[in-house]
């Protein structure tokens, strides 16, 4: 049953209570011929019935305005690396549902395996889904104590969905990031493009980098060459005045 477009569950037991309530009403009234009572019995049900609903969808109604909240904060984790640390943090799960409870009393628990451990996440309140037992779920929510200061640790289930297949928590965090800017932006995320703009660059840069220095150790090579030869040429030169020089000496002699 929906209010308002939130959904909202009582559960059988409050209708049985109220029925009976209602019965042990009517019963003394026709006994004592007050009809009165019967009228009495009647507003005392719509009460019972009224209070567990009210409170249903007043539970409902804030998880729908947490929700965006949670979405935005939690972070993924591996059920095996929730600690006593993270009590009262936002997190978020996803594995395979092994088992379900409470639906029938409109709270809901499910316990998801993804692979490294199992933990249970409880919801306060009925939910639109059918989920059941191999299921493949994501989950966002609290770390919480079973109840309240002592017990294992939980989940205090804020939202649930289906999903296809499990991912690790380091691919499904980098999908949520991409997302979350591409709604942010109104455009697709483009990091990798730029990242790899970046790169292609810096490439560039050390192409060009080592170019120039090859160029420069050319460069070095020719001028080194260059002194080389002169410096031979002034050998040879300062070699032949001598030769002369003996030469003409002789002649005189």
């Amino acid at each position: 049953m929906k209010i308002r477009g939130v959904t909202i569950g009582i559960s059988p037991l409050h209708i049985l209570v109220a029925v009976f309530c209602l019965s042990m009403f009517t019963i003394t009234g026709v006994g004592m011929g007050d009809y009165i009572i019967i009228g009495w019995g009647v507003l005392f049900a719509i009460v019972l019935i009224a209070i567990p609903a009210y409170n249903s969808y007043s539970v409902a109604k804030s998880y729908e305005k947490l929700l965006p909240e949670y979405e935005r904060e939690s972070k993924y984790y591996r059920i095996a690396g929730i600690h006593d640390a993270m009590l009262g943090k936002p997190v978020r799960i996803r594995g395979e549902v092994e088992k379900v409870k409470g639906k029938l009393i409109c709270r809901p628990a499910f316990t998801v395996n993804d692979g490294s451990c199992s933990i249970v996440a409880q919801h306060g309140a009925p939910i639109d889904l059918d989920i059941n037992e191999g299921d493949t779920v994501e989950i966002v929510g609290m770390v919480v104590k079973r109840f309240t200061f002592f017990g294992k640790m939980v989940i205090h289930l804020i939202g649930i969905k289906k999903v296809d297949k499990l991912e690790n928590p380091e691919d499904s965090e980098k999908k949520r990031r991409k997302g979350k800017n591409r709604n942010r932006n109104g455009k697709p995320d483009n990091t990798e493009s730029t990242d790899n703009a970046d790169n292609s660059d810096n490439s560039e840069n050390t192409e060009n980098t080592d170019n120039s220095d090859k160029t420069d150790n050319t460069d070095n090579k020719e001028e080194t060459a260059g002194e080389t030869a002169e410096e031979s040429s002034d050998e040879k030169t300062g070699e032949t005045p001598k030769d002369e020089t003996s030469a003409a000496t002789g002649k005189s002699d």
